[in-house]
């Protein structure tokens, strides 16, 4: 029998993401496990990943749609909203399911060594997977309203990817801050409870005061929430200098995330 003894590299700042893809058969493994575990468990099954947004979406068009009919630059609310809330609903639950992947999975942990980091993606591509269900509906409601598909659909995946960074940029974060501070969750479902609000989803950007929007484009969000509607309804997308802020700050927040993922990895099970 062989014994395997691994030292802690204690010079090392970020994951080792070579021993990340050495481990990737068990990322793969348990990405399908979590798939499929959660429909098993729910009395519709796989239905629920359908239903779910299309109730969802169902609400906002009768309460902003046609209650208050918000501006939404004479696109169809229903295929106006659900293209916002598409990239919306990845973001917040990609980021709670990466805040807490390390909590959720202790009991792991505590048995047998892998790359911590594999948790968190894993996390990712599961709310990943769910978004190509709710894209694929959408590309059907918006074929019933009279857009049909171009090539700009080939840049879904990108899109969808770049929200995901986003995710994991906080969600990351977190994820390692929950290790000393488990309490710091519910925090994060306030946060991201008001960004959905401060994101242009349920209404038109055009609505916002134009002093406003330097500090409105800040958010990534409205990037992605902009994007989708550009690549799907073929509304007008213009970059700002704003646009290169977010990003930046966003790939800050995520090489910083790593970093101190890293760092907090190391004593999850410690904490336990």
């Amino acid at each position: 029998m062989t014994l395997k003894i691994i030292e802690a590299k204690s010079r090392r700042t970020l994951p080792d993401l070579g021993e990340v893809w050495q481990h990737r058969e068990l990322g793969l493994l348990l990405t399908y496990r979590q798939i499929a575990g959660r429909y098993k468990q729910m009395l519709l099954g796989g239905l629920w990943a359908v239903l779910e947004p299309l109730a969802t979406l169902a609400l906002m068009t009768v309460v902003f749609g046609a209650v208050l009919r918000v501006d939404t630059n004479g696109f169809p609310y229903p295929v106006f909203a659900f293209a916002g809330l598409i990239p919306w609903l990845l973001f917040s639950r990609a980021t709670q399911a990466i805040a807490g992947s390390l909590q959720e999975n202790m009991a792991l942990l505590s048995k047998v060594y892998f790359p911590r980091l594999i948790l968190p993606m894993v996390a990712l591509f599961r709310e990943l997977f769910d978004s190509l269900i709710t894209v694929a509906i959408l590309i059907i409601l918006a074929a019933v309203y009279g857009f049909f598909p171009s090539w700009k659909y080939l840049l879904i995946l990108p899109a969808l990817a770049m929200v995901g960074l986003g995710a994991a940029a906080i969600g990351l974060w977190v994820a390692a801050l929950m290790v000393r501070l488990r309490d710091i969750r519910p925090l994060l479902t306030i946060v991201l409870q008001a960004g959905m609000y401060l994101t242009p989803i349920l209404y038109s950007p055009s609505m916002v005061p134009e002093r406003f929007m330097p500090i409105y484009q800040l958010n990534p969000m409205y990037w992605a929430v902009e994007l989708f509607r550009w690549i799907l309804l073929g509304q007008d997308f213009h970059l700002t200098p704003s646009f290169y802020v977010a990003m930046g700050l966003t790939l800050v927040l995520l090489v910083t995330g790593l970093f101190v993922f890293s760092v907090y990895e190391k004593v999850t099970v410690d904490v336990q």
